[in-house]
């Protein structure tokens, strides 16, 4: 019985070592991991009010035409800011190989709207913008006879910023949402209506990230 127990502990050292013999003498530091992460960067509903940047004297009615004063503009430009800071993404140990960003626009005005988004800086200069071939356009949306809108065209995009287009982020602090409706051939009976409507935006971000191991 010993002799069988002294065997089996020689042959389980053996094993061991020479499983030891088989190891690297050391990890190689060029192993890199590469991983997605994606997470929301804000929401916005743009209407006429202040917050989208809109002068709300404009919808006092003009005693002359019967309509609010902001009918008498070509364009009626709407404004939102989103914090983004590509820092709050990735730390020293990390680097970003690609920033996807994902956008939902619904367009709840009976109108066609224009959409861009803006990348800006502490100083609130343009860095880089999200289309770059122009605006992103939405049908109008469909309202019945007292104003509510029944259906929203949605518009659904994603952006994808490669490494180049990544170094035009890198003093960027905010994202500006642009909104442009034009009243030209607007539906005047819906015009009374049109303080009730927004544009509502969602947008995110899927981040390409490689580690050094």
């Amino acid at each position: 019985m010993k002799t069988r127990v002294v065997l089996f502990i020689s042959f389980s050292v053996f094993i061991a070592v020479s499983c030891l013999s088989d190891m690297p003498d050391s990890i190689s530091s060029d192993v890199t991991l590469n991983t997605s992460v994606a997470f929301p960067l804000g929401e916005a509903s743009l209407g006429l009010n202040e917050i989208s940047g809109f002068d709300e004297s404009l919808l006092e009615i003009n005693p002359i035409t019967g309509d609010p004063y902001w009918v008498e503009f070509e364009e009626i430009p709407l404004s939102y800011t989103i914090p983004f800071d590509i820092g709050d993404i990735y730390q020293t140990s990390e680097e970003i190989v690609q920033l996807t960003f994902r956008l939902n626009m619904y367009n709840g005005f009976p109108s066609t709207v224009r959409g861009q988004f803006y990348f800006l800086d502490p100083y609130g200069f343009i860095q880089d913008s999200l289309f770059r071939d122009g605006p992103v356009e939405l049908k109008k949306a469909t309202a019945n006879d007292t104003g509510k809108i029944t259906s929203k065209p949605h518009e659904k995009k994603d952006i994808a910023f490669d490494s180049n287009r990544l170094d035009n982020l890198q003093s960027v602090n905010r994202i500006m949402v642009y909104i442009v409706f034009n009243t030209t051939g607007i539906d005047e009976n819906l015009v009374t209506y049109y303080d009730e409507y927004l544009v509502d935006v969602q947008i995110g971000v899927k981040a390409t990230l490689k580690f050094d191991l």
